[in-house]
């Protein structure tokens, strides 16, 4: 456990960090949501139940501007029910506006998650291949997107899909996929 904190605090350091002494780390706005857990994708009928979200948007550091200003964020999803798998996470999101109310975004970055990471073996996880979600590493890359709605200046309602998964560098690949609503609040 010592080391997924760590590991959980080390991204958000990176993520979070001034680029210089004199640049100034700013919340922009709060997150958070119920998730389905495991709601599509490969392993969609192996993990039950929801996820409560969590989530930190920074201001874009001047830095960004040449990657269009993208925002750092970091969250977790934590898995209600026993068993199935939770997640830390942080990277870059971009907002566009669609009018003055309505937007979509679209992010990118890594997740360190609390599930399985064993090779799958035929014969010795016969009994668990129809529950158990092998994702294959423990450090994975996450894209994520959300379509919302601008309620007032300070809320915001959000449909919100995420996917974790190692693109193939670890020898199980099955993925996991979040969807749900989220309420925003920005300062």
């Amino acid at each position: 456990m010592l080391i997924y904190r760590a590991a959980f605090a080390a991204v958000i350091l990176i993520t979070a960090a001034p680029v210089s002494a004199s640049a100034e780390i700013t919340i922009e706005e709060l997150r958070g949501g119920i998730l389905a857990q495991g709601c599509c994708g490969q392993g969609n009928n192996k993990e039950d139940g929801v996820a409560i979200n969590a989530e930190i948007v920074f201001a874009s550091p001047k830095v960004l501007s040449v990657l269009g200003s993208p925002r750092p964020v970091v969250g977790a999803n934590v898995a209600t029910n026993t068993g199935a798998t939770s997640q830390f996470y942080s990277g870059l999101e971009w907002r566009f506006q669609l009018s003055p109310r309505f937007f979509v975004s679209a992010g990118a970055g890594g997740a360190i998650h609390d599930g399985e990471t064993d090779d799958f073996d035929p014969i010795a996880d016969a009994a668990r291949v129809s529950t158990t979600l092998f994702l294959g590493c423990r450090a994975l890359f996450r894209i994520n997107g959300n379509a919302g709605y601008q309620i007032d200046e300070r809320f915001s309602a959000m449909f919100y899909w995420s996917h974790i998964s190692n693109a193939g560098l670890c020898p199980e690949n099955e993925g996991l996929d979040h969807t749900g609503m989220r309420i925003g609040y920005t300062f």
